[in-house]
This record gives structure tokens, sequence and C-alpha cells, in this order.
């Protein structure tokens, strides 16, 4: 087990984790620190307390008003002061896919919108540009998702020229300049990011105290003084990823109930919850386990009638099992039924559905 824990550090070490799409191209410059905005976010995020942000006296005001701004107003500062002076620059527009991907995240439905917001209050002038960027970046990336078993099934000559011919078709002679070597050398991290996961996903004779050790070392060491120093603030995301490896899901499957949560609920505490929030998320997680099981009791009685019946009868009876488990979700429930998806033999993966 020390053996395999000794690799998983090496090869965590190694890689420079970007775990937050994990895309092919999220470029990034590292020669930006944004460590005043971490500390602002954390401050804000009531992670840590005002007197513990360890600031010299002079600059307690200014920081005090910086973190009760809102995130779209420290983004537009951190981007102007970060990137003002090379936005032009096709290979700084690329780096903000990440910043967009962010505000997605943070906000589902009007992410885009308020992003658009950011850059027109940042670079006005260039707002519309970098969007058009970002968008040929999106369809880049999709078309590598689309083609992925293609490429991976050509040598490294044939996959990098086929890469680079649609990299050409989509953005010309400033290809060149998105993928500059800083950016190329970024892309090649993140592959080895992936490899890691992967391996991190077959730890089956690591425990979860040691993978839940490495990942958020690697995070912080990875993340800190860094353009992307705001995503270690995303608590929801950073335990959406880790709960969503497989050798963690299959710890926790294998425990009781009782037990299950305790680990759940170190684990968001290692990860910055507070006690109120980690009080709320066990409340949704008892509502989540709840549904679970309704869910699975309605599936083994769908079974049973579906085997037992046919033709209408089947049908009428299936409609008043639906209405019995799920109320008002019964035609929800049978929309879904009609296009083949059955929400409960879906894979359960605790902390997160």
């Amino acid at each position: 087990m020390k053996k395999t824990i000794l690799i998983l550090c090496a090869a965590l070490s190694f890689c420079m984790i970007i775990l937050f799409s994990l895309a092919i191209l999220s470029p990034q410059k590292d020669k930006y620190p944004l460590e005043d905005f971490k500390t602002a976010a954390s401050v804000a995020s009531g992670r840590i307390a005002p007197s513990d942000a360890r600031m010299p006296a002079d600059t307690h005001t200014a920081a005090a008003r910086e973190a009760e701004m809102s995130i779209e107003d420290r983004l537009v500062n951190e981007l102007k002061k970060y990137y003002g002076a090379t936005i032009a620059e096709k290979s700084t527009q690329a780096i903000l896919l990440k910043v967009r991907d962010y505000m997605l995240s943070l906000y589902p439905e009007d992410g885009e919108a308020r992003f658009y917001d950011i850059l027109k209050r940042a670079f006005p002038e260039l707002a519309d540009d970098i969007m058009i960027t970002l968008k040929k970046l999106d369809k880049y990336n999709r078309w590598l998702k689309e083609n992925e078993l293609l490429l991976s099934e050509m040598n490294e000559l044939e996959r990098k020229g086929t890469i680079w011919e649609k990299r050409r078709e989509l953005f010309g002679v400033e290809a060149e300049d998105v993928w500059s070597d800083e950016v190329y050398a970024y892309e090649e991290r993140q592959q080895h990011m992936k490899d890691t996961i992967s391996l991190l996903d077959a730890s089956y004779d690591t425990t979860i105290e040691e993978k839940l050790d490495i990942y958020m070392s690697t995070l912080n060491e990875t993340y800190a003084d860094s353009p992307e120093a705001y995503f270690l603030e995303n608590r929801g995301l950073l335990a959406k990823v880790f709960f969503g490896i497989d050798s963690v899901q299959k710890e926790l499957a294998q425990m009781y109930p009782e037990r299950r949560q305790t680990q759940i609920n170190k684990i968001r505490r290692e990860m910055g919850y507070t006690q109120t929030q980690i009080e709320e998320q066990e409340k949704m997680d008892a509502y989540r386990n709840s549904r679970w099981e309704n869910g699975l009791n309605y599936m083994t009685a769908r079974e049973k009638i579906s085997t037992t019946f046919k033709g209408p009868e089947r049908e009428e009876k299936l409609k008043a099992l639906r209405e019995e488990y799920f109320k008002h979700e019964a035609k929800t429930i049978e929309l879904e039924e009609n296009d083949g998806f059955f929400r409960y033999q879906r894979p359960r993966v605790y902390g997160r559905n």
C-alpha cells in the first residue's frame, strides 16, 4: 500500500492538476499570481475570518472593501490587472475560457451573460472579439471529444497533424498564437492530469483519507498563487470531482449508512465547508437517500407488473404505480420512461445525487 501511495504522490506532483472541466484546451499563464484575490475571496466566503487574513494594518481597509465586492467586481479587477496588457493577443483571450467556465459552474442559467458583462466592463472594445474566440474554442473542444476514439487510434505524428489541421481550419494563421509553446505545454500537463485521475479511479488499495490528502494537497500546490486560485473557493466543484472518483464511490458504497454519512461530512469539512454548510448538505443527502429508496422500491414493483401483465392492462397498472410512488412527478417519470430513460437505473454517486 505504501508503494502505491508513493507512486500516486509522485504522479500527482508531476501533473499540474486541471480538474474542473478536464477539457483539452484551457490555457494558463502561471506568471500571474492572485494571492490578494484568493485572500479576499476566502474572507468573503466565510472560510477565514477577516482577522485571520494576516494583512498589514495599512492594507486591511482596502482588502476588506475588496472582500465585500461581488465576484463579478473582483474578476473585472483581476482580469484588467493581469491580462490587460496582452488581451488583444489570441493566446491571452484563450486563457479566459476557464474564467467563463468558472462563471457557468457558479451560475448555470445565466453564467455566460454574467461573463459577457464582466468582459464589457474589463475590456469593452474587445469583449465581442473575445467571445468569438471562445466560441471557436468550444467548437474545437467539441470536435476533440467527438473524434477522441479516432485520434486515439492514430500514431503521434498523424494525431498531431490532424489536430493542427483542425486548429488552422478554425483560427487560420492565428492558431499559432492561440496554441503558443506555453499553451501547448499546458495542454500536455492536462493530459497528464487525466491520466492521474484514471490512476486514482483504480486505486482500490488506498483509503479515502489517503486519496483525499493527495487530492487536496495537490490542488493547493497547483492552484495557489495562480490565475485559477479562485477555483479553490468553489467547494461544491471540488467535492463533485472527488466524489466522482470510482474508487471513492466503491468504498462509500460498502459502508453502513451512518458510517458513510460521517465519512462524507468529514470529506466536506476537509474541503473547507463550514459546520452550517455541512449540516445543510447532510439534510440534502438524507432527502436524496429517501428518493433513491423510494425509486428503487418503485423499480422492483414496476418489474413485477411488467412481467405479469401485458397491453393496456399493464399500462394502466404502471400509471397507477407511478402515481403511488411519485405523486405530482408521475407524469415526468412517464415521459422519461417513454424515452427509454429510467433515473433509478443510473449509478448512485454518494455525495452528489
